[in-house]
């Protein structure tokens, strides 16, 4: 207990579950009636540490809160001596993490006085009513994580939205919470089915809609205020526009979907031929899939005009029933942060690779690699680019991956420079003595 002759600095801790946009909030209540308790006392030297502790948003069930954070670092800094809460359970609902708390501000001297309990203080009796207000706590909260799911199990029953945010096309009504389609909106989710339906793939959508002006939902979030969304469409974007099964009344769930109370804004005959659409693309891409391994400079190559790596791309061109050509190149399809991949950007993918491997049989290259790593004898160079020249051209792919950082071009398409990994002698001698 602090001497009260000398002077008293307390802080005041405040929590609310919900985070809401309102002006003055319960962190605000709870400050006031903190801050008139504390001065009804009269105690003298009675001084507030002039910083607030709010937790506004976070839930008791945990201790990873920044107000209650920074209010612990505080008083391990023995800046304040006395904390003041509204009640117990503003402090933590778990009777666990409560008496983690008031047994951490007892090593540190700091007394903690709640305006709903002034009863509580430091004695036995004290500690054995904190401990069963801590029980109360806690099951109240197991009560009330109880009523919400029972609260959602009535919400699917009824086809009802649980939370998350509005998909694009509809709004929340302000009353009852549940999807009421956006007109405008609507129509533009209509006219992105209708293209995909019509054969169109989702970066193709994309890169239209972006030209007509269209922009992604947009909201403002209830915790921080600042506006979200709004942004250029992307194939992902538009992909998930095409997969969410709300459009035809219905919600995801799991690996299926419920029914939904809100109206659908698009036809089930065309959201279905959507879905056989992008099905039919997904199998086409997994079949290119097992071709992986015939790239061996995945990420490595980089565009000379917006710095992204390149993507991989093949074509299969067909010669008979039987016997078909691919071919293979590193080309700028990237639409990172909404921005169209770079025109005429392509590089077949064996001439890539070829020079990279020629530039590794080069005595130059491997003198530089001499010079640039100590652990490598300038006479160890010219073995070290022997056991690379009598690998396998498969297993020089093989290895391209670990030796190679970056390939980047100039913007005459021309290679500007490769850079190799630091460790490229210590792979290739490794490699020759595992086989």
């Amino acid at each position: 207990m602090p001497d009260s002759s000398n002077s008293i600095r307390y802080a005041i801790y405040t929590r609310q579950s919900a985070d809401t946009p309102a002006d003055f909030s319960s962190c605000d209540a709870q400050f006031a009636v903190c801050s008139d308790f504390a001065k009804e006392t009269g105690e003298p030297g009675l001084t507030w540490c002039g910083q607030h502790f709010d937790d506004q948003g976070y839930s008791g069930a945990t201790l990873e809160r920044p107000g209650l954070r920074r209010l612990r670092k505080v008083i391990d800094l023995g800046g304040v001596q006395r904390v003041y809460a509204v009640a117990l359970d503003r402090l933590s609902r778990w009777l666990q993490d409560m008496t983690v708390l008031l047994e951490e501000f007892d090593r540190c001297g700091v007394e903690v006085r709640f305006v709903h309990q002034p009863e509580y203080g430091q004695t036995a009796e004290s500690r054995f009513l904190r401990h069963i207000l801590a029980s109360f706590a806690e099951f109240e909260r197991e009560m009330i994580a109880s009523r919400i799911a029972e609260a959602r199990i009535y919400l699917k029953q009824h086809g009802r939205r649980l939370a998350g945010p509005v998909p694009f096309g509809y709004d929340a009504d302000p009353e009852t919470k549940q999807l009421v389609p956006n007109p405008r909106e609507a129509r533009r989710v209509r006219a992105m089915f209708k293209r995909a339906a019509a054969g169109q793939v989702p970066d193709e959508i994309a890169r239209r809609v972006n030209h007509l002006g269209w922009r992604t939902k947009q909201w403002v979030s209830r915790r921080s205020g600042k506006t979200i969304g709004g942004g250029r469409w992307t194939a992902r974007r538009v992909l998930a526009v095409l997969r969410n099964p709300v459009y035809v009344g219905r919600f995801a769930e799991g690996d299926g979907t419920r029914p939904g109370c809100h109206d659908g804004i698009v036809p089930p005959e065309m959201f279905e031929d959507v879905q056989l659409l992008l099905d039919q693309r997904r199998t086409a891409r997994s079949d290119a899939g097992r071709h992986r391994h015939d790239f061996s400079l995945r990420g490595k190559v980089v565009c000379p005009k917006c710095r992204r790596p390149l993507a991989t791309y093949m074509v299969s061109r067909r010669l008979s029933k039987v016997s078909a050509v691919i071919y293979r190149y590193y080309r700028c399809r990237s639409t990172a942060g909404g921005r169209p991949p770079c025109r005429g950007v392509q590089y077949p993918a064996g001439e890539v690779e070829r020079f990279v491997r020629d530039l590794l049989t080069q005595p130059a290259t491997w003198r530089q690699i001499a010079d640039d790593q100590v652990a490598v004898q300038p006479g160890h160079a010219e073995a070290l680019r022997g056991i690379w020249c009598g690998l396998h051209e498969v297993t020089q792919d093989r290895l391209l991956p670990a030796i190679i950082d970056r390939v980047e071009y100039r913007r005459r398409n021309t290679v500007a420079r490769v850079t190799l990994n630091s460790q490229v002698a210590g792979i290739v001698n490794g490699y020759r003595k595992a086989t």
